[in-house]
């Protein structure tokens, strides 16, 4: 200090100070701590030499200089507290943070300091004397044991690999604040990194999932990463042997600090700080660093590992629970969808579908699937899966197929039309594909598995679908053999159950049989007394002309009593052999109940019965034969007076609801016991009667009134309340189709298909059937061919021109299915009308005839009327392509 040219300053040579500041002086340097005094206005320094390990390279220009120069960047901040303390007011405080360069880049340090005012003689503030100690070390000391602190607490609460990652650099990024911090792992085959993340003052900072070039993150030093040496750049500009060092700076990347996270001796992982300014990263700095990025790296190890361990044991679990469940379940349609739902679950798949092949119980094959993570409609639409180069190989039974991303599968998208998946088809990257093949080689199905993300499906998967698809091939193979064992059991059980019931049906007609002969002796006796009776009394020669016309009055009334069972026997012989012809036209239903009135009034009357008819105002049309109708409610309206005691009451109604029409007859009678009533329609069914039988009859009038009314398409019903609770009899038929008048005789329901004579084609291996159907629709003016077998049907030339084929299910060569299949595609029969003829009717027989291309489905025996329907409508219609027409029965 003493050889400094103070000339040369603001304040002149020493011999012109004055008093104060030589004291001031004089003080600063006996001090021990870091001490400098700025006098003047133009702020000389002063300091003493404690304090220059402060300036750094700032020393050599500082003595005798500006503060305000020397400084410079830290002006800003202690610029206003100078100015307090040049009013009087002294400063102080501990943990001052200031950014200074005083050794050619910026630094955060920490001082305690305390700025006290210099006064001169006249009692001015001169100066400002600074006394300060660097708490630099401290500072950071404490900040990198709370960081420590900090990062045990994350690496001991985490427990998922995202969460502590995500924590880690975030508290990195926080301690390390002028910084970018980047989480990358390695691909060593592109030699690139994949950042995963980036934070910068512990928020995200940047997009996940960019690919760049190890070189670059690791300053062109990748080479000592791969050997797991950290790379520390103070300066990229400075660094010789950094060449294009442009490249970095164009980035805003000056400094940087790249940690290697290994694997054994592998390069997996690495953590790189790059800052915008040049850093001196200082040997604890980098320790610290690097000690919790291994730190970091190797939790998240454990982690991984404790992850995969419980993956692994799920996993088991799954397998587990999955084969139990397969070796559980018997039943073929449960155990299908079983499959589908475990095997999708076991593979993380977020769809997945069980393709399967079934053959039903007359051996016609289709292709049925299950879904699981997805609803049918999302694959109604799209048919059954093609053989495809992707689908191709698993079809025939290879081994199982994984693709990270199937759209850049080279076997995807090969086959026209779509070139790929179908507009709407749900999306699929990742693709994972198992045959399911039998002990016996056959494959059973194939199981598909999707993901709309790309790479979820691992190569442990696969080797678990694998071993999971030889499980469920065990399991089908073990249904199939329980649904045999049931299907024989049942077929058992269903003839013995068969032969109990027909042997019961048997007795209870044979019982019906012998009650009935019995009764039929009885009630031709009864009238054939009377008769023998009025014989003997005309044989007397005394008989007078009143005893002779008594005589003859009672054998006419008997005679017409035995006619009338005749004719009731004849009647119901006729209905039951279908040999009765309806002669229709439209009625008026209260026309027809007015009739059968009238014909039953005498018996009505005889039992002295009060009669209440009740008919509506407009009148109720229907299509009918008016004789047979007025008979039907004639036995009703007889059988309510038989029954009912002397003086009793009936009520006959007429209503129409919507498109149907009622007639109801209703007495006060003597009911019907509840075990009756539903027989009460069967032939031959009659209530328990006194020894005197004095109510007669033969019990087969309801059993008339059923069929006939049945021919009419309509229903009969009974209702009682018990013994001596009365009946009520109500016949429902459809009102008449069209508006028409009274008396209008409308075409019948085969005279309708008689409008357009119909070319038709009968296949049925019963040639009585055959032959019988085909005579009956010749007699209503088609033209008719039968034949008893496909091959036949095929091979004959007389075909050509069918308009409706009908065929038989169950035919010698092959099913009646795969016989519409084929004529189907035969161009000639492309508009032809298909009628399966067969025994079987439940919904899934009906569901094979849509499939197979049916047009209608009809239950043997045909219903002839509704075969009549259809031929009538024959010429409005127009088939769709197969099995997509609803059937219709």
């Amino acid at each position: 200090m003493q050889r400094h040219p103070w000339e040369t300053t603001a304040v002149g040579p020493v011999a012109s100070w004055p008093f104060s500041l030589k004291l001031a002086v004089r003080t600063l340097l006996d001090c021990r701590l870091p001490m400098y005094l700025a006098w003047g206005e133009g702020n000389t320094q002063f300091f003493n030499d404690a304090y220059a390990p402060i300036l750094g390279d700032k020393f050599a220009t500082a003595l005798g200089n500006d503060t305000r120069v020397t400084w410079a960047e830290i002006w800003p901040v202690i610029g206003p507290m100078w100015a307090s303390v040049k009013r009087g007011e002294a400063q102080g405080s501990d943990k001052l943070e200031l950014s200074i360069n005083r050794y050619g880049y910026f630094e955060t340090c920490w001082f305690t300091y305390s700025y006290s005012p210099v006064y001169s003689e006249e009692g001015k503030v001169e100066g400002v004397l600074s006394t300060f100690v660097e708490t630099t070390g401290k500072v950071m000391a404490e900040r990198r044991h709370a960081f420590q602190l900090a990062l045990a607490d994350i690496l001991r609460a985490e427990t998922a690999a995202d969460a502590l990652l995500q924590a880690t650099w975030r508290q990195v990024s926080r301690y390390a604040t002028e910084t970018v911090v980047v989480y990358a792992t390695v691909d060593h085959a592109a030699q690139a990194a994949v950042i995963r993340e980036q934070w910068r003052q512990g928020a995200p900072d940047g997009e996940a999932g960019r690919v760049v070039p190890l070189e670059m993150l690791a300053f062109g030093r990748a080479a000592l990463l791969l050997h797991g040496e950290t790379v520390c750049v103070p300066d990229v500009a400075a660094e010789a042997d950094i060449a294009g060092a442009d490249a970095w700076l164009a980035q805003g990347i000056v400094s940087g600090l790249v940690v290697p996270l290994m694997d054994g001796a592998r390069l997996e992982a690495v953590m790189a700080l790059h800052a915008p300014v040049a850093q001196r990263w200082e040997t604890a700095e980098v320790h610290l660093l690097e000690d919790s990025a291994r730190r970091a790296w190797e939790a998240l190890r454990r982690i991984r590992a404790e992850q995969a361990l419980r993956e692994e044991t799920r996993t088991l679990e799954l397998m587990k629970d999955a084969t139990g469940k397969l070796a559980s379940t018997l039943d073929l349609e449960p155990l299908m969808q079983a499959i589908t739902d475990a095997a999708t679950q076991l593979t993380g798949a977020e769809f997945g579908a069980f393709f399967h092949n079934h053959t039903d119980g007359n051996g016609d094959a289709y292709l049925l699937y299950t879904l699981s993570g997805a609803p049918r409609e999302a694959f109604q639409d799209f048919g059954q899966p093609r053989a495809t180069a992707v689908f191709a190989p698993t079809f025939s039974g290879s081994a199982p197929i994984r693709s990270d991303d199937i759209t850049k599968d080279p076997r995807y998208g090969t086959m026209a039309p779509h070139h790929g998946m179908p507009p709407g088809h749900l999306p699929v990257r990742s693709y994972l594909a198992a045959s399911v093949v039998s002990r016996a080689g056959e494959v059973i199905g194939c199981l598909f598995f999707g993901h709309s993300q790309p790479g979820m499906f691992s190569a442990r998967t696969e080797e678990l679908i694998g071993a999971f698809s030889g499980q469920a091939a065990i399991a089908i193979d073990n249904a199939r053999l329980y649904d045999m064992a049931q299907k024989a059991a049942q077929e058992r059980e269903s003839l013995l159950a068969s032969e109990r019931a027909a042997r019961a049906e048997a007795e209870r007609h044979n019982k019906m049989k012998d009650e009935f002969l019995a009764m039929l002796a009885h009630e031709l006796r009864n009238p054939l007394a009377p008769i023998t009776s009025a014989a003997q009394l005309l044989r007397l020669p005394e008989v007078n002309e009143g005893l002779r016309l008594k005589a003859s009055n009672i054998i006419s009334r008997q005679v017409r009593h035995m006619t009338e069972l005749v004719d009731d026997l004849l009647d119901v012989s006729r209905v039951t052999r279908g040999l009765i012809k309806l002669e229709t036209e439209v009625l008026d239903l209260n026309k027809v109940a007015m009739a059968a009135v009238e014909q039953a009034r005498p018996h009505i009357e005889e039992r002295r019965h009060a009669l209440v008819v009740d008919l509506p105002p407009e009148q109720v049309l229907v299509e009918g034969d008016r004789t047979r109708l007025i008979q039907v409610l004639v036995n009703l309206l007889n059988n309510a007076a038989k029954y009912t005691p002397a003086g009793g009451r009936i009520a006959l109604s007429v209503t129409r609801d919507g498109d149907t029409s009622t007639v109801s007859v209703s007495d006060n009678g003597s009911g019907i016991d509840a075990q009756l009533l539903p027989h009460i329609f069967d032939l031959f069914t009659q209530a328990d009667r006194a020894p005197d039988r004095s109510q007669g009859g033969l019990g087969i009038g309801l059993a008339l009134v059923k069929s006939i009314v049945r021919m009419h398409e309509g229903t009969v019903a009974a209702s009682s309340g018990g013994a001596q609770q009365g009946t009520t009899m109500t016949v429902t038929l459809p009102l008449a189709a069209a508006p028409a008048r009274a008396g209008q005789t409308p075409r019948a329901h085969l005279a309708a298909a008689e409008t357009r004579p119909l070319m038709v084609t009968i296949v049925d291996d019963n040639l009585d059937a055959g032959h019988s159907l085909a005579v009956l629709l010749r007699a209503h003016g088609h033209t008719v061919q039968v034949f008893e077998d496909a091959s036949s049907t095929l091979r004959a030339p007389d075909i050509a021109g069918t308009e409706v084929f009908i065929l038989d299910i169950g035919l010698p060569d092959m099913t009646g299915y795969e016989l519409a299949r084929r004529l189907r595609r035969q161009p000639a029969h492309a508009r032809a009308v298909f009628v399966a003829l067969t025994g079987y009717g439940q919904e899934r027989d009906r569901e094979l005839s849509r499939q197979a291309g049916f047009d209608h489905h009809l239950v043997k025996p045909v219903d002839i009327a509704k075969l009549a329907q259809i031929l009538a409508r024959v010429h409005a219609v127009v088939p769709a392509q197969a099995g997509t027409q609803a059937l219709q029965t």
